[in-house]
C-alpha cells in the first residue's frame, strides 16, 4: 500500500499537533500508522480529528515548520489484525456463504437454497406450503369408509374423519327408509334387450340405500316357456336376474330375493320363449305397474279363464308374479245372466260382494284384486260364461 504524502503540514516543536492544507487524513491514515515528520523524524498517529488535523507521539522534536512536507506510511501490524479478522469471519461464517451461492441477487440466493418451492423444506409442525385453493383440491386417495359407523376421534387423521363421517351418512340415508325405491324403470327395447334406467333403492343387508347407474340387460334362458325372471338390486349397486322369487315382505311392499336380503326385488318380466326373450311391456311407476302390449291378449298364455260357467277359481300367477296384488284386465260374460269375480281371500261370499260384475254380453277394462295364493274367484252360475283375459298388473316392489 502507497505512503500518503498529498498536502503540507504545519508542525511546532514540543507539540504533539499537525495541521494539514491539502490533506485527507481521514481515509488515508489510521491510528497506529507511522508519520515521517518534515525533521525527517518517525512518529506514530495518535489521533486522526479530521482531514487536517491529528496528533502524533511523541511531541514534535524538530524545528517549527509551517508548510512542510511529509509522509503517512501504513504499518505491517494494521494488515495483519486485517488478515486475523477476516479469518475469523471466514471461520464463523464461510459455511454459511457458501450455503448461500455465488450470485449476489435474490433470484440467486433463492435458487441455491431451493426457494423457489418448498420442495427444498423439510415439514414441520409450524411449516404452511399450501394455499387454502390447494388444500381444497387435494385428493382423498386412501380414503377409507368403515362398514360400521363410528365416532370420530381426536387422533383420527383427516382422511379417517371423513371416512367415518361418510359412515354415519350412510347409514342416515338408510336409517328410517327400508323401503325406499325411486327410479329404476325397466323399458322394453326388444324381447332380447331391457334397459333399466339409474335408480336406488334400500337393500336390507346393507343397511343403507344402493345405487345403479343404469344400464341394459338381455333376459337370461329359462328352460321354460311362460317363466318370470326376477330381477334384483345388490349390495353392490349392480342388477341381478334370478328364476327365484320374491314370496314375502320385508317391510311393508319392501321385496327382497327368497332368504337372501343382499337383493332388493325390483320388478318382474315374463319370457316367452328363450329365442323371444320377454313379452312386450310398459312399466309404470306412477302407479307401479306392468302392462302388457301384446298383439293379441286373448292367445292362450294371458287367456287366464275361458268360458266359465259354474262357481270356481282361477290362477293369475302365470301372467302376474307373487309380487303382483292387482290384475288388469277384461272382463268378459257371454252368457244371459251376469258374472262376478273377486279375491278368493275376500272373506265374504262372492253373491254379497265382488269387486267385478259383468252384466250378459257385455265385456270391460277393469281391476281386481288378487289373493294371497294368486286366485281369483268367480261366479257365472245359472246361465253366465265367464272369461278373463290379462292386460297387466299392479305390485310390490
Amino acid at each position: 500500500m502507497p505512503w500518503y504524502k498529498s498536502g503540507t503540514v504545519s508542525v511546532v516543536q514540543n507539540s504533539n499537533a499537525v495541521i494539514g492544507t491539502g490533506t485527507s487524513f481521514l481515509s488515508n491514515g489510521r491510528v497506529g500508522d507511522a508519520f515521517r515528520a518534515p525533521d525527517g523524524g518517525w512518529y506514530e498517529i495518535t489521533n486522526i480529528a479530521s482531514n487536517t488535523a491529528m496528533s502524533i507521539a511523541p511531541n514534535y522534536q524538530g524545528a517549527t515548520n509551517a508548510a512542510g512536507v511529509y509522509a503517512i506510511a501504513p504499518m505491517q501490524g494494521y494488515v495483519k489484525d486485517s488478515a486475523d479478522a477476516l479469518r475469523a469471519l471466514v471461520n464463523q461464517f464461510g459455511g454459511v456463504l457458501a450455503v448461500l451461492g455465488s450470485d449476489p441477487t435474490l433470484a440467486g440466493v433463492r435458487t441455491a437454497l431451493v426457494l423457489t418451492n418448498a420442495d427444498g423444506l423439510p415439514e414441520g409442525a409450524t411449516n404452511k406450503y399450501f394455499t387454502d385453493a390447494r388444500v381444497r383440491a387435494v385428493a382423498l386417495t386412501g380414503l377409507s369408509i368403515p362398514g360400521t359407523p363410528a365416532a370420530v376421534v381426536a387422533a383420527d387423521s383427516v382422511l379417517a374423519a371423513i371416512g367415518k363421517l361418510q359412515s354415519q351418512a350412510n347409514a342416515q340415508v338408510g336409517k328410517g327408509a327400508p323401503g325406499f325405491i325411486e327410479g329404476l324403470n325397466l323399458i322394453w327395447a326388444t324381447g332380447t334387450s331391457i334397459a333399466i334406467r339409474p335408480g336406488s333403492a334400500y337393500v336390507p343387508s346393507a343397511g343403507k340405500v344402493a345405487t345403479y347407474a343404469g344400464g341394459s340387460i338381455t333376459p337370461m334362458a329359462v328352460g321354460v316357456v311362460n317363466t318370470f325372471i326376477h330381477l334384483y338390486l345388490t349390495d353392490a349397486g349392480v342388477i341381478e336376474q334370478s328364476t327365484t322369487a320374491a314370496p314375502t315382505r320385508y317391510y311393508n311392499q319392501a321385496h327382497q330375493k327368497n332368504n337372501d336380503p343382499s337383493r332388493r326385488y325390483i320388478g318382474s318380466i315374463l319370457i316367452n320363449t328363450n329365442a323371444a326373450g320377454a313379452y312386450q311391456f310398459v312399466h309404470r311407476l306412477g302407479d307401479s305397474s306392468i302392462m302388457y302390449t301384446v298383439a293379441n291378449p286373448e292367445s292362450t298364455t294371458f287367456r287366464l279363464l275361458s268360458s266359465g260357467t259354474t262357481a270356481g277359481a282361477f290362477n293369475t300367477r302365470t301372467v302376474a308374479p307373487v309380487t303382483a296384488h292387482t290384475l288388469e284386465g277384461a272382463w268378459q260374460n257371454v252368457g244371459t245372466v251376469s258374472v262376478k269375480f273377486t279375491p278368493s281371500d275376500a272373506g265374504t261370499s262372492i253373491a254379497a260382494g265382488w269387486m267385478v260384475f259383468v252384466p250378459p254380453t257385455a265385456i270391460f277394462n277393469g281391476r281386481c284384486p288378487i289373493a294371497a295364493d294368486g286366485t281369483i274367484t268367480y261366479s257365472a252360475t245359472g246361465g253366465g260364461s265367464a272369461n278373463c283375459y290379462a292386460l297387466g298388473y299392479y305390485f310390490d316392489r
